[in-house]
């Protein structure tokens, strides 16, 4: 980082996080605005900041010589584009950074009206970027990497709108150990878990509770980056060196789980972690004491041949699959179960075999997802070879840009399937979302709560959910996507009422205290 700032300039930083719909309330606070407004250097005054899952940018805050921060992955690029474009034209001066500008950073450049992209962290280049701005020697690109834990920013939660969220959200660890052929996390975060210290994330969460969030997420790539096979395997390799810092890291998790015991019971966590997870005792245990009550796991596929399809021979599938996620569920963490549907193994019974393990489970949640190649993921470069100058077109821009073809003309499929076109796939995996989400299954999986309250927000949630993730990611009816726009709208402000609580300004820190952990939590899996 610069040591010489620059003088205070009059430019107003502007953070926005593209959207092409709005919902007026969200589920979770968009971190990295808040991370990137507490990089922002004081000599800057505080950065305004949008969130277009709320409302989209007003125009009229914007005057020639500000700055634009976007953030943008494949799915909100091309909106992200589009803001860019016209800010470039009214005199701002405009800065990508996020996952796809760092894949693409020529096509933020040519499409997104970008003066700069940001590639990898942004938390210690973005003062840098723009002190440059301000000195009129911004750089076309700036290669941030990928920084180490101590060097991440805590976020500025005092710049957040009174009343537009429901759950807060902190970062504990960027990076994932996996190395699934859908995923780009691991090829942009890096397989390396960087922890950030226990009582910077509890200091975070410490502040969130005192302005009333009671339900926080921990935001993180995989919130159990070290698993009893990982112990295993260093010591049958007689791996001294390596044994001992999955140890480290592993207490390191532990010391932050007890920390969080310390917090109000009122609190409720949620993460997400791996499969794996279901067999660590220990660590199952530690999460339930630290009110980690709900957990996204990647189920994926139900099949071995799925699990295959995707490289992820360490999940279980089957009966030995509903077996492995009661075992959350015993242990007090509620799963959201992830499914993807349209691998070339799956089969028009796949879906009902999908949903009706989905029930047996006993998910709380489930999300079902089709196939899509995604830029910086193993299955998107070996379709994106395969296609190669013989990719469909829509309006003029092949299927392997799919992000930059307009919403309304978007295709919900794009790998042909060996024995499905793409509508059946695409009907088929609305019908999971509808079945799941019926009002009799939401309502029955609402016995797990007890109070009225509790369990009426967990219908609205619930409906909340599906609205926003089914019905407008999956629908090709416009008229159903509005209406789903229209019920997520009215929906979420009852909803955001019942996850809320009594803001704690006085709440303390827990006191520091050595972390004892349970013999069994470090020791290999026979």
């Amino acid at each position: 980082m610069l040591t010489t700032p620059v003088q205070p300039v009059k430019m107003t930083v502007h953070l926005v996080n593209p959207s092409h719909l709005a919902f007026g309330v969200g589920v979770i606070t968009p971190r990295w605005l808040f991370v990137l407004a507490g990089a922002t250097p004081a000599s800057f005054g505080d950065p305004r900041i949008t969130d277009e899952t709320l409302e989209t940018f007003d125009w009229d805050t914007l005057k020639p010589g500000d700055v634009m921060g976007l953030g943008i992955h494949t799915g909100n690029a091309l909106r992200g584009y589009e803001l860019g474009t016209e800010a470039r034209k009214r005199g701002a001066i405009v800065v990508y950074g996020g996952i796809h500008a760092t894949l693409y950073p020529e096509e933020a450049q040519s499409l997104g009206g970008a003066h700069a992209v940001v590639k990898g962290d942004g938390d210690q280049m973005w003062p840098i970027v723009l002190e440059d701005a301000a000195r009129g020697t911004l750089k076309p690109v700036y290669e941030a990497g990928r920084i180490d834990a101590d060097q991440f920013v805590a976020a500025r939660w005092d710049l957040l709108p009174e009343g537009r969220y429901m759950w807060g959200s902190v970062q504990t660890v960027r990076g994932c150990p996996k190395h699934c052929s859908f995923c780009s996390v691991w090829r942009t975060d890096g397989q390396k878990p960087r922890q950030r210290h226990v009582d910077v994330v509890v200091g975070e969460i410490v502040e969130l509770r005192r302005r009333g969030f009671r339900f926080v997420a921990l935001a993180d790539d995989n919130f159990y980056p070290v698993t009893l096979s990982d112990l295993a395997m260093a010591e049958r390799q007689n791996n001294t060196a390596r044994l001992e810092q999955l140890k480290t890291l592993r207490a390191e998790r532990f010391e932050l789980m007890e920390k969080l015991a310390e917090l109000p019971s009122d609190m409720v966590f949620f993460t997400q972690i791996t499969m794996e997870a279901a067999e660590d005792d220990a660590f199952l245990d530690a999460m339930r004491r630290a009110h980690i009550k709900g957990a996204l796991v990647g189920v994926e596929a139900v099949t071995p041949e799925g699990l295959k399809d995707v490289y992820k021979g360490f999940n279980d599938s089957g009966e030995a699959l509903v077996t492995r996620l009661r075992m959350f569920r015993e242990r007090g963490v509620h799963v959201l179960g992830s499914f993807i549907f349209g691998l070339p193994s799956d089969r028009p019974a796949t879906f009902e075999a999908t949903a009706d393990i989905a029930d047996r489970a006993g998910l709380t949640f489930a999300q079902f997802v089709m196939l899509t190649p995604y830029p910086g993921t193993i299955d998107f470069a070996a379709w994106e070879k395969k296609l190669g100058n013989d990719a469909l077109e829509v309006g003029g821009i092949p299927v392997t840009r799919h992000w930059l073809i307009p919403q309304a003309q978007r295709p919900k499929v794009y790998t042909p399937h060996p024995v499905m076109s793409g509508d059946e796939i695409r009907a088929r995996t609305q019908a999971v979302w509808d079945k799941f989400y019926s009002l009799p299954r939401v309502w029955a999986r609402s016995r797990c709560l007890i109070s009225l309250r509790s369990r009426i927000a967990f219908v609205l949630i619930s409906k909340l959910y599906r609205q926003m993730y089914a019905n407008t990611g999956i629908a090709t009816d416009s008229a159903r996507v509005n209406r789903a726009n229209r019920w997520a709208r009215l929906i979420a402000v009852p909803c955001r009422r019942l996850f809320t609580a009594k803001p704690m300004p006085d709440l303390a820190m827990p006191a520091r205290s050595a972390v004892r952990l349970p013999a069994a939590s470090v020791a290999p899996a026979p």
